[in-house]
């Protein structure tokens, strides 16, 4: 039997002796443990029922740790191994076995109930085209259903659908459930998926997972740059599984609403007619404040005021955290400055202070004397603070520690870029 170690460095195989107990478990594929010199490492089975060399006499392997990814993902690994220049293929590997040792997979589910159709006017008539084989870009509005693509590529058979995030796979994969459909969820359910009969779902990592009777393979978001691995070997989700669906010769979707050049490059591109897909985009209106006099305009443009009391779903980004970034003069409208430095100054307190220099003054213009100053250019907390006043509602400051259940019950949202 012929491993390949589990170490980067070593790009050579070894061959080693199957034990009795063994033999008829271990297949191409398994994860197992072998001694190198002085050490015990992991290792896969890339070859089984191999001679050895005449007069060698070869080790026992050390331990059957369990399944690992099969022939066929190895072969992918060989070819990724080409396609981006790597040493081994042992990286791609990696990805493609289990976080833990899976010593037998679950039974098969049964798939005799069919699904509830998942319906979408813009993904309905397109998905009979997008599906009829070879790689296809299907370019979808932002508005689009996702779900109804996954949904179909589904009722092919077991199916591989590559998300951008974990928050979207996890969610997906719950729609797909209540619609019907036996789900794994990866890598969590790695051997729920390796077991086969139903659609596996993930981020990535999961264009290595295990699918025995792949039917159809769907990436959603195919423009996201996450689908692209950040260490080299830096692979791409996509191109690894445009590959796989290739060998097998099932189709494979990449939607989009802004596809990328390297996948029109090889992939034929079905879309909805224009109108559709301009019905699918929000209306992006342009609100120039640049010539109002600084000091003494609104903080809020009469185009926010009105959508904010309309009841729609509000997001206001900034790139300013904090209360006020820039104070004007409400009588003359000067900007209000550092005597020292002249740079702007804010006002975290009862005080001026300058963010250049550290200078403080009274909360006065130095132009006309006026107190009453006004806030010209605005941070996150201050403007939650005035839309709550506008709205008479709770305003969520967005933030990386901001619980998805307060995101998803409110109405007006604020925060940075980040």
């Amino acid at each position: 039997m012929r491993v390949l170690p589990d170490q980067t460095g070593i790009a050579k195989t070894f061959d080693y002796l199957v034990p009795e107990a063994w033999v008829g478990r271990v297949q191409v594929g398994s994860r197992v443990r072998i001694a190198l010199g002085p050490r015990r490492v992991g290792a896969w089975v890339t070859e089984v029922d191999v001679d050895p060399p005449a007069g060698v006499t070869l080790k026992p392997l050390a331990k059957l740790s369990g399944h690992g990814p099969s022939a066929e993902l190895i072969e992918l690994a060989r070819w990724a191994q080409w396609r981006w220049a790597a040493k081994t293929p042992v990286p791609f590997l990696r990805t493609a076995s289990p976080e833990r040792n899976v010593d037998g997979l679950p039974a098969r589910p049964d798939r005799t109930h069919p699904a509830a159709a998942v319906a979408d006017p813009v993904v309905g008539p397109l998905l009979a085209d997008a599906l009829s084989g070879g790689p296809t870009v299907l370019r979808l509005p932002p508005t689009a259903d996702l779900a109804a693509v996954a949904q179909g590529a589904a009722s092919l058979g077991d199916a591989l659908v590559i998300c951008p995030s974990h928050r979207m796979a996890r969610h997906l994969a719950v729609r797909l459930r209540r619609a019907g459909l036996a789900v794994a969820l990866h890598p969590d359910e790695w051997a729920r998926a390796a077991a086969g009969g139903c659609t596996v779902i993930g981020t990535r990592a999961a264009a290595w997972a295990p699918v025995p009777d792949l039917a159809a393979v769907v990436v959603l978001d195919e423009h996201d740059e996450v689908h692209q691995e950040e260490r080299s070997p830096t692979w791409h989700a996509r191109d690894v599984v445009v590959e796989r669906a290739r060998r097998r010769g099932v189709p494979c979707v990449l939607t989009s609403p802004m596809p990328t050049l390297e996948a029109l490059r090889f992939a034929r591109l079905v879309r909805a007619d224009r109108a559709t897909e301009r019905a699918g985009w929000p209306a992006a209106v342009v609100v120039d404040r640049t010539e109002e006099p600084p000091g003494r305009n609104a903080l809020f443009s009469p185009q926010l005021v009105d959508v904010v009391r309309s009841g729609a779903r509000v997001l206001c980004v900034l790139n300013q955290k904090g209360r006020a970034a820039l104070l004007g003069c409400a009588g003359c409208g000067e900007i209000v400055r550092c005597d020292a430095c002249h740079a702007a100054v804010a006002k975290p307190g009862d005080e001026l202070i300058c963010r250049r220099c550290g200078t403080t003054r009274p909360v006065i213009c130095a132009t006309c004397g006026s107190i009453d100053l006004k806030v010209i250019r605005m941070g996150v907390n201050r403007v939650v603070e005035d839309l709550e006043a506008l709205s008479g509602e709770r305003v969520v400051a967005v933030t990386a520690e901001t619980p998805a259940a307060e995101v998803d019950s409110a109405r007006l949202y604020v925060g940075t870029e980040a």
